[in-house]
């Protein structure tokens, strides 16, 4: 069998590559999730239903948030290194002071919708859910998604009315 070497892809051919592998990862799971013990009923309350594969989901998505964030502050660094002083501005592009400003938005944005994030207590299962921080927490990542979708949303449409490809 012969052996991918990585180090060779372009980048944007790594990136679909990993797109994929995750897009496929995640539909498997999924269908095992509805199509494996689905219907398994709740052993405190028949009423509701307990899911065989729920801890496999949640899993899956602590490792997918906490890799993410990891390879985010690693990507980070190594772009901070990278563009310490020489490549400060790339063809009349200021590269690190967008870079800083992402990253730094991105943060603020983060403990913005944290601190606007209610905590108020929920009812799950038929029982209260009082932990304050992770309510907060919750509600800073859902907040967060939606700011950035809507800000990626908002940078392709600003830059689709603004790409004009001249003939050669």
């Amino acid at each position: 069998m012969k052996k991918i070497d990585f180090r060779h892809y372009a980048t944007e051919r790594l990136s679909n590559f990993v797109f994929y592998v995750l897009i496929g990862i995640i539909v498997v799971l999924a269908l095992l999730f509805r199509l494996v013990g689905f219907d398994m009923p709740y052993e405190y309350n028949f009423d509701y239903n307990a899911p065989l594969l729920t801890g496999v989901v949640v899993t899956f998505m602590l490792v997918l948030t906490g890799g993410t964030l990891l390879l985010m502050a690693c990507t980070m660094i190594r772009g901070m290194r990278l563009n310490k002083d020489e490549n400060r501005v790339v063809n009349n592009i200021p590269a690190r002071r967008i870079s800083v400003c992402v990253a730094l938005d991105t943060l603020f944005v983060l403990v913005l919708t944290f601190a606007l994030s209610s905590d108020d207590s929920l009812k799950i299962n038929g029982a209260a859910y009082t932990d304050s921080f992770w309510l907060r927490a919750s509600g800073m990542f859902v907040g967060t998604s939606l700011f950035m979708v809507v800000a990626a949303i908002a940078a392709v449409a600003f830059g689709a009315t603004r790409y004009i490809r001249k003939s050669h």
